[in-house]
């Protein structure tokens, strides 16, 4: 009898299937954890543990780039809030040692932005496991804001994501990702 089954002397290991999706999903994970209360913001229609199951979901499908064992997380695809508000333009920020200076136009849009929506950023570094937001309350008219880093991300790089919120923190806009910037 001929065998028809035998594998053609492929010398490259095969790797389960199931050990990659839980690389990604440990990956997702430990990225997201400190940022768990923003993500029960933005995704705030849902209870908090689904709320965080949906953005672990997104991320693993859209943010974890690389092949099986050097996955990594692409910062850029992280979306830590998702809504209809409309994102701010023209953004440029600036860090000076341990503050950040983020200017935006000033504008709105009558059905899918306020005047009193509130800007938040977040500066975040995975590797440490700190995240901070601003304290002090910026809405969008302002067209700038400066915020002190925490004491943690004073001398370290920092991941920034910014988004808005409506007036009574239920709307949100899509976060977006302003990069790395570091001392």
């Amino acid at each position: 009898m001929l065998p028809i089954s035998e594998r053609n002397g492929s010398k490259k290991e095969r790797v389960n299937g199931r050990v990659i999706s839980q690389t990604r999903l440990a990956i997702a994970v430990r990225y997201l954890s400190p940022l768990r209360k923003i993500v029960a913001m933005g995704y705030g229609k849902h209870n908090k543990k689904r709320a965080f199951n949906m953005a672990v979901a997104n991320l693993m499908r859209y943010g974890v780039k690389g092949e099986y064992p050097a996955l990594e997380i692409d910062p850029e695809m992280v979306r830590l809030t998702k809504g209809l508000l409309c994102d701010l333009r023209r953004t440029e920020l600036l860090r000076v040692g341990d503050k950040l200076k983020l200017t935006f136009e000033a504008s709105f849009d009558e059905f899918h932005s306020f005047s009193d929506d509130e800007v938040i950023v977040c500066a975040y570094n995975p590797a440490l496991g700190i995240a901070g937001i601003n304290e002090e309350k910026c809405l969008r008219t302002a067209g700038r804001m400066e915020l002190q880093l925490p004491v943690q991300l004073a001398d370290a790089p920092v991941n920034v994501y910014l988004f808005t919120q409506d007036r009574h923190g239920k709307r949100f806009s899509n976060s977006q990702y302003l990069g790395c910037f570091e001392v």
